[in-house]
């Protein structure tokens, strides 16, 4: 795979967003149904992996698909639209490259977040240490990514603005797929890029050394490119 190359600039905005936002206030939840996905008729489960993909759970997912952490690196995508066959073959085959790219976005803002957050010091600092970290992992390349699993999932959620109840006709609803698919990567080819690029960054303050740090140990776990969205209920169509 070519050279992964991250927007700076876009990828600030999203870290910052992600790791200095508002917290939201109590709201009730947002039942989404699903509606169909493998093994529906027959009764069978939701994968244990993608069920920690819906909750956030990164940790879980490994454990799950049997994947051993000391040999592999694990990226877990995601994308969402109403035709199956062009998510997957998009996902699978066109967006690997943005998708990593938000997965490290993602992992430099929750770190940010962890170490940043409700301590003293100069806001420029923490962005600085945050736009030198996401230059750094820009220089990491991504060869011999290998598909481990994949599932898609049909749901439904209420159109906006719409009142609903138990006569309400399909055109009442939104109708979508989100389709869901793990890549796995040598841990020690991953490892050294890893190293290598963080090595490089120049440790000129306390902020930069204390996200490197963090972001070393985050870049380690199953990276997500997907954020749980904790006021939704997903809920299966009977």
């Amino acid at each position: 795979m070519k050279k992964l190359l991250l927007a700076a600039a876009m990828l600030t905005t999203l870290v910052t967003t992600n790791a200095f936002g508002a917290k939201k206030g109590k709201v009730a939840k947002q039942k989404i149904e699903i509606v169909n996905r493998p093994g529906l008729a027959l009764g069978s489960d939701i994968p244990g992996w993608v069920l920690a993909v819906l909750e956030g759970d990164n940790k879980t997912i490994a454990k799950a698909l049997k994947i051993d952490m000391k040999e592999s690196q694990i990226f877990v995508f995601s994308n969402q639209g109403t035709d199956l066959e062009f998510l997957k073959n998009w996902t699978d085959q066109v967006d690997v490259q943005r998708q990593v790219a938000n997965s490290f976005s993602l992992a430099v803002g929750q770190s940010a977040n962890a170490v940043f957050q409700g301590t003293s010091g100069d806001e420029n600092s923490k962005k600085l240490a945050m736009d030198q970290t996401i230059k750094a992992i820009s220089a990491i390349e991504l060869n011999g990514l290998l598909k481990e699993s994949q599932y898609w999932i049909q749901f439904r959620k209420p159109k906006q603005g719409v009142k609903i109840n138990k006569k309400s006709p399909d055109s009442a609803f939104d109708y979508y797929y989100e389709y869901y698919v793990v890549f796995t990567m040598s841990r020690d080819i991953y490892d050294a890029q890893l190293d290598a690029a963080l090595n490089g960054m120049e440790d000129n303050a306390s902020e930069t050394v204390l996200l490197k740090k963090a972001v070393a140990e985050k870049l380690r776990e199953p990276l997500l490119d997907k954020i749980a969205d904790p006021d939704v209920e997903y809920v299966e169509e009977k």
